[in-house]
Formats: C-alpha cells, structure tokens, sequence
C-alpha cells in the first residue's frame, strides 16, 4: 500500500493548476499577442491611410504612399509621414532628410504631368516618386520638361540640365498594378503588404512577451540557457498571434462596411466632444496613439477611426482566440460546451479589459517617454500600451473566470479529480515502492498536460471511460516499471519450515506471559 506522503505528494501533484510540461503550453495557449489589438490599432491608424483606400479615383495613390513608406521604414531609413497633414504642395514624406511627393497614375505621361500646373513644376525641392514599371519612361518626360524650362527647384531658378532629371525622379518600390491591389482586400498584394506592415507592431509585442517570459521561466527554477528558448519560442508564439491578427483586421478595414461604421462612431463623438470630459478623454486617446496633441475635429475623427479599427481588431483577436476550443467543443469532442462559453467569457472580457488598459498604459507610456531623449513619446506610447493592455486583459479575464467558477467548473478541473482514485489505485495494483513512486510521479509530472487532460476528456463520453482511458495510458509506464524490479526467489522448503516453527514457538511464549483472568 503507497504511503500517506504518496498520497499528499500526488495529491498536490495533480490539483495544483500548472505542472511541468504544462507551462509552455498554457502560455502559448494564452498568449501575450492576444492583447496587443488595441496596439494594433492603434498602428494602422497612424501608419497607414486606410481610410482613403475607398476613393475610386485616388485610392491607390494613398496606397502608394504607404506602401513605399514603409519599404523605407523596413530598410532602415528614417522616415517622417508628413503629408498626412495634407499640406498643399507638401511632401508626402520625408526620407533620411529628403522630401518626396509620390505619383502613381496610369500612364508616364499622366504620371509625369501630375507634377506640373500652369506655372510649373509644383514641387521644387521635391522628388518625385513613380511606379518602378514606368520609371524609366518617367526619366525621359521629365528632361523634356526640363528642356522646355518648365522645372525651378525650391529657390524658383529654373533648372537647365536635363541630366538632373534623375535627381528629380525616384523609382518606387512597387508598380501601378500593385498599388491599385493594395488599395484592395483580398489579393496577394494587399496580403504581403499588410504582413510586411504588422513586422513592426508584432515585433514590439514579441519582445514584450519574451522579456515577461523569460522573467517567469527564471522565477520557476529554469537555467539561463533554458529560459532564454522557452521565451523565444513564447515571442514568436505572441508575435505570430499580433500578427494575423494584424493582417486580418488590414483586409477587414478596407472595407467600405468599415468605413460606414467610421462614420457612426463620428456621429456618436461629436456629442460626446462638446462635454469638458468627453473632450478631455478624446484628446488624450488621440494624443496616446499619435505621440503629439490633436485637437478639435481632427481629434475627433482621429478617434473616430481608431474606435473602429479598436472594434475590428477585438473582433478578430476574439474570433482566433475562440476558433481552437470551437474546433475542440465541435470537431474534436475534447472539451465541453459549458467550457467552450467559459472560454469565450474569459477571452472577450479580457480583449474588453485590454482596450482599457492600452488607453491607461499608453498615455503613462508617452508621458514617461517624453521625459526620456532616447525613449521619446512615440516608443513609450508603444510599450505602454502593450503593457497595460496585457495588464487590463489579464486582470480582466481573471476577473471574468472567477465570477464564472462558482457555476461552471474547468474540464481540466474535473479531470484532475477523476486522476486522484485512478493513480491511488494503480499504486495499490502495481505494489509500488518508495522508489518506484518517485520515478512514476515524475512520469505523471512529464505526461499530463493540457493536450493530454483534453485527449482524456474527449475519450468518452462517460467518467468511467474516461478514467479508464487514464489508467490504461498510465499503467503502461507501470508495465515497464515493474519489468526492471530484481527477481525474488521463492524461500526453501527447510528455511520456511524453520521460520514457521520459530513464530509458532515465539507466540507460545507471548500467551504464556499473558496474566490470566480471573
């Protein structure tokens, strides 16, 4: 029979919430990209002119902005988006210093001819920008235009050389064709611009993750060495996560459903700006997410769409978080329906939460940040958003998963309590010893994780069937344990005999010591 001190060891063992093996799992199960929508958001609304995807006419200009932004911004240029003050005549960006307007029509000629009005070349100082298919034929419009004396740099002295032509006109990174497919949902352009996009946004989640990881994994005893690959592996969990919940929510935005639901959120703010805490709140949200002050309705639109990517990423993020315990609760059978709404509970509530704390952490953020050269507003903004959204979205859920407890008790739960008799009783029917019930702890501890209380959940449809799933799958680990125990011989006919006399005679003499009664 096993020992009292067994019996506490798998007791706590098998109740406690986590156990080794188990780690890993529940952290990428919960993952820290889950939180990140609002930072998401909060991305493709500052980045990204989505907004005017819509504009039949010049939609795919905007997105011609964006996308050649961001190859510089990917190639480690310094980029500063200053056209979306729509300043006439004004760059669109400016890169490592220099000013560049991009222009993408259908034709050269068109292309080109943009550039100029009545006067002139409208943007002296300026580069030009064109599809990187009609670049060359770009060059030759221009040294026409240059010859005609139609072109003046930023002083206003026309310029003579026609060689200066390449100077004046720079080759985008993209074509016509791929700028009207990103300005699309649903295509392979959109889709590798909007990957290429959410690099930035999930890599700031996955160094989060991995610092908050890796703190986790030393606090539980793990090595350097250790530690250091759980949490890479965690980052790139998170980060993957962030990121198709980034690039889902991209080709959902460019809707014009998207759009009109801007244009609600709008009609609910302006109200709402007109009171000294509405206009208070707005202004910081906006100041939050963009790192500098905002007011008035460029504040309230700013907002606006915010609000609706904030909508549209919560979506998403929720839809991923539920697509897996739907599979499990539908397809697979391996965890119940009361734990799939559980489930669901718990993950909206804690993407509720995250909004709150992104809005909390990011002000924090940018206004520690703007105290700090190095880090700067923009960064804080961005680090303390993804840190108080993972702190909102945590608490919240932890929140949402007690008030359900009382009502609704975890699968995982249950099945702990049916493991507590199946492996008293296999120690009971195994013989174990001392020995052999550290060695079949450590096998449980190995073994048990929540892939494998879902396998046993869905074994049956009973508890019995269940539990026997448990036994059998464990008691084959016993079947080669007890295969490497010494054998033990049997004791002589002689030496039993002897020995039983011994007991026989020792027993005579005990009854005799016994007083008697009276």
């Amino acid at each position: 029979m096993p020992s009292k001190e067994w019996l506490r060891h798998c007791e706590a063992t098998l109740r406690r919430p986590k156990i080794k093996g188990e780690e890993n799992i529940t952290s990428r199960e919960n993952s820290y990209g889950k939180y990140a929508h609002s930072t998401i958001a909060s991305h493709l609304e500052t980045n990204t002119q989505f907004q005017k995807y819509h504009n039949t006419r010049a939609g795919h200009g905007f997105a011609a902005e964006d996308a050649n932004a961001l190859n510089d911004t990917l190639h480690g240029r310094h980029v500063e988006k200053v056209g979306l003050s729509n300043e006439l005549n004004g760059p669109d960006r400016i890169v490592n210093g220099v000013p560049i307007q991009t222009k993408y029509y259908q034709s050269p000629k068109d292309t080109i001819n943009s550039a100029f009005d009545s006067s002139g070349y409208r943007y002296g100082g300026q580069q030009i920008e064109v599809p990187s298919d009609q670049y060359e034929d770009c060059i030759n419009l221009m040294k026409k235009k240059i010859i005609d004396g139609r072109v003046r740099d930023e002083n206003g002295h026309t310029i003579s050389d026609p060689s200066q032509a390449e100077q004046l006109v720079k080759k985008g990174s993209i074509t016509y064709a791929q700028a009207k497919n990103i300005a699309k949902a649903g295509n392979i352009d959109s889709l590798i611009f909007d990957a290429k996009n959410n690099v930035i946004s999930s890599s700031y989640t996955g160094g989060i993750s991995f610092l908050i990881s890796f703190a986790r994994y030393k606090w539980n005893g793990y090595s350097t060495q250790n530690a250091i690959k759980s949490s890479l592996v965690d980052a790139f969990h998170s980060g993957g996560i962030a990121m198709l919940i980034g690039i889902a929510s991209s080709q959902i935005i460019r809707t014009r459903s998207a759009a009109a639901m801007t244009v609600l959120v709008r009609h609910g703010l302006k109200p709402l700006y007109g009171t000294a805490i509405g206009k208070t709140a707005i202004e910081a949200i906006a100041r939050a997410s963009l790192g500098r002050a905002i007011y008035g309705a460029a504040a309230v639109n700013y907002v606006s769409k915010l609000m609706r990517s904030n909508f549209i990423t919560s979506s998403v993020s929720t839809a991923i978080m539920t697509a897996p315990d739907f599979y499990r609760a539908a397809i697979s059978r391996n965890i119940s329906w009361a734990q799939f709404g559980k489930n669901l509970v718990v993950n909206v509530a804690g993407v509720a939460g995250g909004v709150g704390g992104w809005a909390a952490g990011a002000a924090t953020g940018a206004a520690i940040g703007s105290f700090l050269p190095i880090i700067g507003t923009g960064i804080g903004g961005i680090a303390g958003g993804l840190l108080g959204a993972l702190c909102g979205g945590t608490g919240a859920s932890k929140v949402a998963k007690a008030g359900l407890d009382p009502f609704i008790k975890d699968d995982a739960k249950e099945m702990y309590e049916l493991l507590e008799p199946v492996t008293e009783e296999i120690c009971m029917e195994y013989l174990l010893s001392e020995e052999e019930v550290a060695l079949f702890i450590e096998h449980i501890k190995s073994t048990i994780d929540a892939s494998w209380l879902r396998t046993m959940y869905g074994s049956g449809k009973t508890n019995f069937s269940r539990k026997m799933f448990a036994k059998n799958t464990l008691s084959e680990f016993c079947d080669s344990l007890i295969c490497h125990r010494k054998k033990i011989e049997p004791p002589s006919e002689e030496l039993y005999h002897e020995e039983v006399n011994n007991f026989v005679d020792s027993l005579i003499v005990e009854m005799d010591t016994v007083p008697a009664l009276a």
